[in-house]
């Protein structure tokens, strides 16, 4: 629909309706008096009419009969007027509404626009109306094809039944008193289909009383009307039924994917879960490589001193062997060495050892034990790096939990520490770790997280450490192992001096 004429003599009234109808994207020509309107509709195509009854060089109502064709130019009276006889004519004639002006304008806008939305659908509406009178068939099919319904007729209940099973219909029109089966009897047949069941049913009576309303209803009747009807009830409540099958389809349809979602929803869920743990496993052994790397620093930090205190006490046994001043008790002084320093490698290679061990079953631990193994690890590394670490035990408190893999988050939170300390190069660095029952604390004096990047710390490939092989993964993993393997919270705040990484259990 794109070319609409507005009839209307009140300016006021005219101009608002043109621009709220504008506003939709239509196309408004505007006409004040039926000369100037009757002039329009010959030089001009509308697909619909907006019609005033009252106009100042004669009646609205005049020019219905002037269209040729009411389906394809459709009418919306939009009157003042309270005139029943007139209302029910106009009906007859085949208009889509017969609106009431009043002070709420609003309100008359709204049900034309409402009017105009419904014969735009494009959606195929079927109604099949099954009644011997083919007078009441024309009549019905004249007020109902303007409204963009397509009408099937049939004149006896076989010919109905025929139909039916032939084709798909949004409403069923049923006359109650069929020559050939009563129209009860049909109902009750129709009703005992499944594939009827959900097709709303319109009943018409020429003898309705209670009796027969409660018969058709309890027979599976939707609704049910008297004959002679008012044309605009009845078109209205066409309307409703039209309405009700394409929203309880519309259900029903959304129920039926619901069903189907639901059966398919834990084997859904079993293969996310799946996919989840594989993209897991495959983030855990990227981080556990990129780990790796770090704890051979670590232990290349641990062995130097040992190693370079091996090879002086071996020089010194060398060179007092060649001046002959090698004693016995010399020798075994300096053997003792060499054996001390030699079980300190090997005591090196256990704590690393151990570090690398995954955890099968939690046992009883503390935040002070992890604390203690970390140090182990990471001490000699922040000794030659001139970085102090402190440790305030406020209370330890044991509990249950995978210690190797709490060590791997602390090791890594003071690991990130240390670089970032090293690279804004703070004079007099610091790590303070504090430990108070199931919490723990570590921060630093590095200037703290940029507040951009607060959000994303702890998202997975994410890292400010690009420049310097960071594989974004380190804080990824921790935060998988302190929620989802040991049931924890961690979190990231900048305090005045740097950043603050809490982890409660």
């Amino acid at each position: 629909m794109k070319n609409i004429l507005v009839i209307e003599d009140s300016k006021v009234i005219n101009g608002i309706l043109k621009k709220e109808l504008e506003k939709l994207n239509f196309y408004v020509s505007q006409a004040f008096c039926l000369s100037d309107a009757r002039k329009f509709i010959s030089e001009t195509k509308y697909d619909l009419i907006i019609l005033d009854l009252h106009l100042p060089d004669g009646e609205g109502s005049e020019l219905i009969a002037d269209i040729q064709s009411l389906c394809e130019t459709k009418v919306v009276v939009l009157t003042s007027t309270q005139d029943e006889d007139l209302r029910q004519e106009l009906f007859h004639f085949g208009i889509l509404d017969y609106i009431i002006k009043d002070a709420n304008l609003v309100y008359s806008i709204a049900e034309i626009i409402r009017v105009i939305r419904m014969i735009e659908d494009k959606t195929a509406k079927k109604i099949l109306v099954v009644d011997d009178s083919r007078f009441i068939c024309k009549k019905i099919e004249g007020i109902l094809k303007p409204r963009n319904y397509s009408v099937d007729l049939a004149f006896s209940a076989k010919e109905g039944f025929e139909k039916l099973q032939q084709n798909k219909y949004n409403l069923l029109i049923l006359d109650i008193e069929l020559p050939d089966i009563n129209g009860v009897k049909v109902l009750n047949l129709i009703r005992k289909q499944s594939r009827f069941r959900s097709l709303p049913i319109m009943i018409l009576s020429g003898t309705m009383n209670p009796e027969t309303t409660r018969e058709v209803l309890k027979y599976g009747a939707n609704d049910i009307i008297k004959k002679p009807f008012v044309y605009e009830e009845f078109v209205l409540r066409v309307d409703l039924w039209v309405d009700y099958f394409y929203k309880s389809k519309e259900l029903q349809d959304k129920s039926e994917k619901l069903e189907t979602i639901n059966k398919n929803l834990e084997k859904l869920v079993s293969q996310e879960i799946e996919k989840n743990r594989q993209k897991d496993h495959i983030m855990f052994m990227q981080s556990r490589q990129a780990q790796m790397g770090e704890v051979i620093a670590m232990i290349a930090h641990q062995w130097r001193q040992p190693l370079a205190a091996i090879s002086a006490t071996s020089s010194v046994i060398n060179l007092k062997a060649k001046l002959k001043k090698l004693d016995l008790e010399l020798a075994l002084k300096l053997s003792k060495k060499i054996s001390d320093y030699t079980q300190h490698l090997s005591e090196t290679i256990d704590d690393f050892r151990n570090f690398f061990k995954p955890d099968r079953e939690k046992k009883l631990t503390s935040f002070e034990t992890v604390f203690k193994r970390s140090n182990t690890l990471i001490k000699e590394s922040l000794k030659n790096n001139k970085i102090e670490i402190i440790c305030d035990v406020v209370k330890s408190e044991e509990f249950q939990s995978y210690e190797n893999e709490l060590v791997q988050v602390v090791i890594n939170i003071i690991k990130n520490a240390e670089d970032i300390l090293l690279e804004n190069d703070i004079k007099d660095p610091w790590i303070k770790v504090k430990i108070d029952g199931k919490n723990i604390t570590i921060a630093d004096n590095a200037g703290g997280v940029p507040k951009k990047l607060l959000d994303k710390i702890f998202d997975p490939y994410f890292s400010t450490k690009l420049s310097k092989n960071g594989t974004g993964l380190g804080l990824y993993m921790s935060r998988i192992i302190i929620q989802e393997h040991c049931g924890g919270e961690i979190e990231v705040k900048n305090s005045e001096d740097g950043a603050v990484f809490s982890i409660k259990l």
